[in-house]
């Protein structure tokens, strides 16, 4: 009696509630398919960022503590430095303009400020380690002002792009520091 009791509410709930959903389960009238309805979407035409910050007005945005580069701020002295500026600039007007590079700076940034604070306050207190790490990020920096010379501007060119520079990061950091080790060790 309890189970028919249960596949009948069932039944009804789903009667009632699938007129206000689309095929695919979002909710009708919700152009961006962000979950916010249109009639109250402040960008109906833009998807909300899901951060914990605004989440309620259907706007993509960025939470204000976490705009800053801070290994890079700290290994180059100062959020001026070109190359804080670069990651910034490559950061605001090419991957937070579509939602595939949105949806990787949002799932970044939590990897990201779980480690990046206890590094910077680090190389703050240790030149030496300061330094390592300024020689360890720059082919980093330098293979990503290559976005500088390209237009990203759809969703196909922020995922090609962005695949070939972690594919191009991982032959620089992976690669060739293997190639040489095997190379040593077959003489």
């Amino acid at each position: 009696m309890k189970s028919s009791l249960f596949i009948f509410s069932f039944f009804i709930s789903l009667i009632l509630i699938w007129p206000l959903t689309s095929a695919f389960g979002q909710p009708a009238g919700d152009s961006d398919l962000d979950f916010i309805i249109d009639e109250f979407d402040e960008c109906p035409n833009e998807p909300e960022t899901y951060n914990d910050y605004q989440d309620e007005d259907g706007c993509p945005d960025t939470k204000p503590n976490e705009g800053g580069c801070l290994i890079a701020t700290a290994t180059f002295g100062s959020e001026l430095a070109p190359q804080v500026q670069l990651l910034r600039e490559i950061r605001d007007n090419s991957l937070l303009q579509t939602k595939s590079g949105t949806f990787f700076i949002n799932s970044f940034n939590n990897f990201y400020y779980s480690f990046s604070p206890y590094i910077a306050d680090y190389e703050r207190e240790n030149p030496v380690f300061k330094e390592m790490v300024k020689i360890a990020i720059t082919p980093l920096i330098s293979s990503l002002s290559i976005l500088n010379y390209i237009d990203m501007d759809s969703e196909s060119k922020v995922l090609g792009y962005g695949i070939s520079l972690i594919l191009l990061n991982f032959v620089i950091y992976f690669g060739v520091p293997m190639g040489i080790i095997f190379g040593v060790r077959r003489r």
